[in-house]
């Protein structure tokens, strides 16, 4: 696997990344995600997944739909030239520079939202195909773009990483807001950080075991976000996972 550090000003991700490639498998890939995290300990990585163009795509109106890109009472003077044009501010982000911009946007908008909007939402883990999500599990790697990268965010959450690629659009799915609520969630009271986003999915790894009445108040908390029915096979297949597998894989979108 190589990975290349790219530096360069991006209008899709306000940070420093790795471009990811020629990956044999998924474990190799967590194997380069924590020697990262461990030499790097005042950022946190996000691993790009499933369909990295459109992913950008969503991210782009996401942002514009929800004003992320909002520089109203910050001090531009200092910003480096190629955020602006003709004298003036782009009118959006597109350099690592201008991500405390961004943070402090999606921390205001953060603060307006909670675990039962996850919850109201009522996404679909499974519903149109109910073998998707058990695939997904089986095989991470498969959800992986042709084009991945490791995001390197200056945060010291990992739920904060999405400042850097916030998504979340069609008013069916997730917002970047909810998406952040869930990956805290998930994290504060059950030890699985977020470590990757893409199109529909999420991905967080499992930091810590877990004995058998945490692992059921995690399949009942899914419960509660998903509007899936969560009769025993469902039940079953989610305490495989968690019990089995590094990596939980999960959507936002339906």
């Amino acid at each position: 696997m190589n990975l290349e550090y790219i530096d360069s000003p991006g209008e899709d991700f306000l940070c420093e990344r790795y471009r990811v490639t020629d990956i044999n498998s998924f474990e190799e890939l967590l194997t380069a995600y924590r020697e990262l995290s461990a030499s790097h300990p005042d950022h946190r990585f996000l691993l790009t997944l499933d369909d990295l163009g459109q992913a950008c795509y969503t991210s782009m109106h996401s942002k514009l739909s929800h004003d992320l890109d909002n520089t109203d009472g910050f001090d531009l003077s200092k910003l480096p030239p190629e955020c602006f044009e003709e004298g003036e501010h782009k009118g959006y982000l597109s350099h690592k520079d201008e991500f405390p911009i961004r943070r402090r946007n999606m921390e205001a908008k953060l603060k307006e939202h909670t675990l039962a909007d996850v919850i109201a939402k009522g996404v679909s883990l499974n519903e149109d195909a109910p073998e998707d999500i058990e695939d997904v599990n089986a095989d991470p790697l498969s959800i992986l773009d042709a084009e991945t990268y490791l995001l390197k965010v200056p945060v010291t959450a990992n739920h904060e990483t999405l400042f850097a690629f916030p998504n979340g659009y069609f008013t069916s799915d997730l917002n970047p807001f909810e998406n952040a609520i869930l990956a805290k969630h998930l994290d504060d009271h059950f030890g699985y950080q977020l470590i990757g986003l893409g199109a529909s999915y999420l991905a967080f790894l499992k930091t810590k075991p877990l004995d058998d009445n945490a692992i059921q108040k995690l399949i009942d908390t899914l419960d509660q976000i998903y509007r899936d029915e969560f009769d025993e096979e469902m039940r079953e297949m989610l305490r495989g996972f968690i019990v089995g597998n590094p990596v939980l894989v999960l959507k936002y979108t339906e």
